[in-house]
């Protein structure tokens, strides 16, 4: 059985959002109704993966 296309111009707008809110991937998709991997592979075609925090040298001693 053949699954209706998503409408990514409608959604692209409120994955943008989420991402800014710090929404997980798999809270945007149960809140949107698609696969975890979709949103995942939609996020990286816009730009909205996380990136790796780089933590400033304060110069304490460890």
């Amino acid at each position: 059985m053949a699954r209706a296309a998503i409408d990514w111009t409608r959604l692209d707008s409120d994955l943008r959002r989420m991402a800014r809110c710090g929404f997980s991937i798999k809270r945007q998709a149960r809140k949107l109704g698609i696969a975890a991997i979709t949103i995942k592979k939609r996020r990286s075609v816009l730009g909205l993966t996380k990136r790796p925090v780089v933590r400033e040298n304060t110069g304490h001693a460890s």
